[in-house]
């Protein structure tokens, strides 16, 4: 994904064993991430590459892809390409990946591919797991009997915003508490993408905690309040520029018409302040061939308001 720290990968980052049993349907002793081994996965942009310890004892490669609108390369031929890798580099250790796909992106992925040669038979197959986290309903999320998995609901298709968040907080309130609560808090929020539901979590979130405000959404007012400055900044800007251009055309224009006629009067010089910028410009091309003050007067007869 473009983000190098998103917060899905917070996420997995600090419930590695609770995402890890989801993904794998199974029990979870242990998951590491050997980063001091595994080199590739830096050279390549893989997004989460774990080593799971099962409850059996054995030992398999959960690798995760987050995957949002917009890709250019295909998602399954970017699978291929890191499971072979995978593959490579750890030659014994079984391997399962799974893509997580967001907002709308994916629709089409089963998860199951081939490349056939000439003959239309198979020449390559490939699976991998296909999770279409916007298709799920917050019920369907909810109902994983995982309660800190409540943290990517935002991320889900909510139909009952208020029953459904309010479940959500209070299963991240009551499995995690200190630091790791607050983290995940903040993840909450941050995956809330749609405003309106963050908003409303963040009411509820006062309402049954009576917790101020969380700090993500101090951010998001002031980003709008640094916006909404930066917008009117640069719209008094342009507006001053434009003024003082128009200002300036029409004082050069003025001046020359002086030069070549003497003092205006009055309600010529009225007429030529009344003039736009793109008249102001057809005036100061034109009096360039005026011999007499009536050419200006004919002008100004024929052009001006």
């Amino acid at each position: 994904m473009p983000e190098t720290d998103h917060p899905l990968k917070r996420v997995v980052a600090l419930t590695p064993e609770v995402i890890a049993a989801w993904l794998l349907g199974a029990e979870v002793i242990r998951v590491t991430t050997r980063k001091d081994e595994f080199s590739f996965a830096e050279q390549v942009d893989t997004d989460l590459v774990l080593f799971v310890t099962l409850a059996d004892g054995h030992e398999t490669i959960l690798h995760i892809e987050f995957q949002a609108p917009g890709s250019r390369r295909p998602m399954p031929l970017r699978m291929l390409d890191y499971d072979v890798r995978i593959a490579l580099e750890y030659r014994n250790i079984p391997i399962f990946s799974v893509v997580i796909y967001l907002g709308g992106a994916g629709a089409n992925d089963t998860g199951s591919h081939t490349l056939t040669d000439h003959t239309g038979q198979a020449h390559i197959a490939w699976r991998y797991g296909v999770v279409h986290l916007w298709q799920m309903t917050a019920e369907e999320l909810l109902a994983i009997d995982k309660p800190t998995l409540a943290v990517l609901i935002g991320q889900t298709t909510i139909t009952h915003p208020e029953r459904d968040l309010r479940e959500a907080l209070r299963r991240i309130n009551e499995s995690s508490s200190g630091e790791l609560r607050e983290r995940l808090l903040t993840e909450f929020f941050l995956l809330c993408t749609d405003k309106e539901i963050a908003t409303m979590a963040s009411k509820l979130f006062k309402q049954d905690y009576g917790l101020p405000d969380p700090p993500i959404l101090a951010i998001w007012r002031e980003e709008g309040l640094q916006q909404g400055l930066e917008q009117g900044l640069q719209q008094g800007l342009q507006q001053g520029l434009q003024q003082g251009l128009e200002q300036g055309l029409e004082a050069v224009t003025l001046r020359q018409l002086t030069r070549r006629f003497g003092a205006l009067p009055d309600d010529v010089v009225a007429q030529v302040q009344a003039l736009s910028s793109d008249q102001l410009l057809d005036l100061a091309e034109a009096l360039l061939d005026f011999t007499q003050p009536a050419d200006l007067t004919a002008w100004l007869a024929t052009h001006g308001g």
